[in-house]
């Protein structure tokens, strides 16, 4: 029986229309989909990588002045918007009583900046990669989820948009869905809740 839903932030939670604003972030186009990160960003997700770090970095791959770089980096942090539909599923989720957690890959900042959507008052606990200096699909990182807030991953439905991170979760016991935003993610997972009730 599920008793308990983890989100991915990123892709599932909240996102980009990388359709519409994609031209204006193209420096940062690994982020879609399950691309390798450069390492530059791996290090911020993980909170060892300075922003003016990270900006360097950017001026080195795109030849833009810094800042320019740094008002990229900017823009797409604000560029962040919640999914109606997948709020809309953590708030049935939350009234009936599951247990709803976080388990994100994201810098400091953009984290900071994102918390404050209404959204996360429904959160029973969150983990976050760079405040914790780990990162899916690291099994450790699942671990720290498991122990901080006492869920079982049998009885916990984990939800991300990247394969890599349920693959993860998955050869360590939990249920999974791989999110696709608008094609019908937020119905499946309330089968796969639903279904793992009766």
């Amino acid at each position: 029986m599920i008793e308990s839903v983890v989100f991915d932030l990123g892709g599932v939670v909240i996102g980009r229309d990388y359709d519409r604003y994609g031209p204006e972030i193209a420096e940062f186009s690994f982020l879609q989909g399950d691309r390798p990160f450069p390492d530059w960003w791996k290090r911020y997700d993980l909170g060892t990588a300075s922003r003016s770090e990270v900006v360097e970095a950017v001026c080195a791959e795109s030849g833009l002045a810094p800042d320019r770089a740094s008002a990229k980096l900017d823009r797409l942090m604000e560029l962040f918007n919640e999914f109606d539909d997948t709020v809309e599923l953590i708030r049935e989720l939350s009234a009936k009583g599951y247990g709803l957690y976080v388990l994100s890959n994201m810098p400091a900042e953009f984290y900071d900046y994102v918390s404050r959507f209404d959204v996360f008052r429904y959160f029973d606990g969150q983990i976050v990669s760079s405040r914790e200096g780990l990162a899916k699909p690291d099994p450790r990182m699942f671990a720290l989820l498991t122990e901080r807030y006492g869920l079982r991953p049998e009885t916990t439905l984990f939800v991300d948009d990247k394969p890599s991170n349920t693959t993860a979760a998955a050869r360590l016991g939990f249920a999974v869905h791989t999110f696709v935003p608008g094609c019908g993610s937020c119905d499946r997972i309330r089968e796969l809740v639903a279904g793992e009730r009766r």
